[in-house]
């Protein structure tokens, strides 16, 4: 379970990255915001990353809840 937690922390944590340059750009590396000229995809890619958070925070608790069922064992 935690090898999970650790997995889909780092999945959304790049995907994140990426939404970040797909709303702001690089201009040290000369690349554009896209999310002028694909609004929607931008709005979809967004909720995504918000989604994949949620798992972490499921994630999480699912482990704590683990751990404190495990000494009742």
């Amino acid at each position: 379970m935690n090898v999970m937690v650790v997995l889909t922390t780092a999945a959304a944590s790049s995907a994140a990255a990426i939404v970040y340059l797909a709303h702001n750009g690089n201009s040290g590396a000369n690349w554009l915001s896209i999310c002028q000229q694909f609004d929607d995809f931008c709005k979809k890619i967004s909720g995504a990353v918000v989604a994949s958070f949620i798992a972490v925070v499921i994630f999480m608790f699912l482990v704590v809840l683990s751990a404190v069922a495990l000494p009742k064992h």
